[in-house]
């Protein structure tokens, strides 16, 4: 009887309670008492089931694993407050995890609780977020300078090291594009002389002009299958992955580089050189695939290819 008037309290609190009939007002509740079977680790298994990518359900769950390492047992929403997550910070933190790191599972949980509150699994006094803060810290920039662009180009290297560095061009040339996206492309994705693809994260739609630089690499690195040779040089992606990225550290060391530089850093940089060009930002976001202001603007602006063509032919006049 406490537990239903409370819940009527509430209702009357919020004016609710006089647009709804004695049905209603029933029905709701026995709603809310059903939804209250979910405790917290519950619910997470839950929302780790609902999402598709393979990575992102391995990310939640690795949040998910380290939180009940921290906290061994049956955990309710009530218990996931401000000072939870505080000390579940400070533990991560004295296990050797960066700040960057921690965020992103402190982002996890956000995720999580903000799809039980649209649930109406936990009402917003449960919600620990209005006063814990997620920490963020500036991240180095993962990117060359003119300079280092120009010498690595250049550099006369062998092997995978050769290799691995005429990759990191290609990606280059082809603003940026993920070492995934770039190992899956094949033959038929070339049309009228454009590279036309959907990124495998986003499913963002590209088109990117082919220029002379990019088909003179795509030329060099040819595969069967594929655009280029990588999946047929290696047995799969994490083996393709793994083992570009190794040895492009090992190029950029021979060239004088004294950075770990990696794939993402050729996205990074071309993103960097087109600034100094004082080429927009907005051409910029649009050649990188990203969001211009709100999302209802980046909707329903229409972008001029030939603009980010433009940027990407001044960006690779200058590292010549």
């Amino acid at each position: 009887m406490a537990d239903i008037q409370n819940f009527i309290t509430e209702l009357t609190n919020s004016s609710e309670i006089y647009s709804l009939t004695a049905s209603q007002i029933k029905k709701r509740y026995l709603s809310k008492k059903e939804k209250e079977k979910y405790d917290f680790n519950t619910y997470f298994k839950y929302f780790i089931s609902t999402k598709k990518a393979d990575k992102t359900k391995d990310s939640y769950l690795y949040t998910l694993n380290l939180i009940e390492n921290y906290s061994p047992g049956q955990i309710h929403f009530p218990d996931v407050n401000s000072k939870f997550l505080r000390e579940l910070e400070s533990w991560m933190t004295k296990k050797g995890m960066k700040i960057n790191s921690i965020g992103i599972h402190m982002r996890n949980i956000r995720s999580v609780f903000n799809t039980a509150l649209d649930d109406e699994v936990i009402d917003l006094g449960l919600y620990p977020f209005r006063k814990y803060k997620i920490k963020k810290e500036k991240t180095i920039k993962r990117n060359l300078t003119l300079d280092e662009i120009r010498r690595f180009k250049d550099f006369s290297l062998s092997g995978v090291p050769g290799l691995s560095r005429d990759v990191f061009m290609l990606s280059f040339y082809l603003i940026g594009i993920n070492l995934k996206d770039l190992s899956y492309l094949t033959k038929k994705d070339i049309k009228d002389g454009r590279v036309e693809y959907k990124r495998a994260k986003t499913h963002k739609y590209y088109s990117i002009k082919l220029q002379p630089n990019a088909k003179k690499l795509i030329k060099k690195l040819s595969g069967e299958k594929y655009l280029i040779n990588l999946l047929e040089r290696y047995q799969d992606y994490d083996g393709v992955k793994k083992e570009i990225n190794k040895k492009l550290k090992v190029a950029a060391k021979k060239s004088g580089i004294n950075k770990p530089v990696s794939t993402y850093y050729a996205r990074h940089s071309w993103a960097t050189i087109a600034a100094d060009l004082d080429i927009p930002k907005e051409t910029i976001s649009a050649a990188l695939g990203q969001e211009i202001g709100s999302k209802t603007t980046g909707i329903y602006i229409d972008y001029n290819l030939k603009k980010v063509d433009e940027a990407n032919r001044k960006v690779i006049e200058k590292i010549q």
